[in-house]
């Protein structure tokens, strides 16, 4: 099951919060200070029961694309 994952970060001495996404043994951090943006991206990956070895492709699509995913095609 993915989990939101929260932490807090420093750029240039600014701290900032961001989300990131956790499977099992698997943990991409600081994707997104957005926490609906990342909360909707662990929905998707729960109901379509994403497999982790796909992890680090899918939040690749999402930091690239426009939209946040809600559904599969």
């Amino acid at each position: 099951m993915y989990q939101t994952t929260i932490g807090m970060y420093s750029i240039e001495g600014k701290n900032y919060t961001s989300f990131g996404i956790r499977c099992d043994a698997v943990s991409i951090e600081d994707i997104s200070p957005d926490k609906r943006a990342v909360d909707s991206l662990v929905a998707l990956c729960n109901s379509e029961e994403l497999e982790p070895i796909h992890l680090y492709d899918i939040v690749e699509d999402f930091l690239t694309s426009n939209q946040i995913p809600l559904q599969t095609v």
